[in-house]
């Protein structure tokens, strides 16, 4: 009987806590559903102390704007800088900063495996306004690789960056 009342009340304060984490994140703001026909995808910093390779923010750039290009929700994604048809479209500026980046090692993921060599990038990104300026929503995003075939491509975790902001914006957007 005390098995049963312990494992009850460990699935209750579980799904306490998950109720409570899934209250506090930020919910979508409905006035801004299917209100933004554009992106406009601009240069990402990097945190001061961040080794983030250039060649790798290249390569994260490019993903990002494919990802979102992917969602399909969008008229139009383009870099900042890029003509675009209609300036008069509600047009969401994405900014960002890599925060952290961990180079990892194709080599060890393959030949010691249980996360040894693990690359990671983490950025944080702000959804904006462009007419306005108003911050609409930020999150912290980030793509890691732990393992994979022959130990998995690095540039993995860049593309799992695109793929994460894509995700928020279709659920905070659309």
């Amino acid at each position: 009987m005390a098995r049963l009342t312990n494992r009850t009340l460990f699935c209750a304060i579980a799904l306490l806590l998950l109720s409570a984490l899934t209250a506090s994140a930020q919910k979508p703001n409905s006035e801004n559903k299917s209100k933004y026909k554009e992106v406009e995808v601009t240069q990402f910093d990097v945190q001061d102390g961040v080794k983030f390779p250039p060649e790798h923010m290249t390569g994260m750039m490019a993903e990002i704007v494919e990802e979102l290009r992917n969602t399909k929700k969008f008229q139009q994604v383009y870099k900042e800088g890029e003509p675009h048809t209609d300036v008069n479209d509600p047009t969401i500026r994405l900014v960002g900063t890599v925060t952290k980046y961990q180079a990892g090692s194709q080599a060890k993921r393959y030949l010691v495996g249980f996360g040894a060599g693990k690359t990671k990038v983490v950025a944080h990104v702000k959804f904006i306004d462009k007419a306005s300026g108003n911050v609409l929503y930020e999150k912290d995003v980030d793509g890691k690789v732990v393992f994979g075939l022959f130990g998995g491509q690095s540039k993995t975790s860049l593309r799992d960056v695109g793929k994460e902001i894509a995700e928020v914006a279709k659920k905070q957007f659309f």
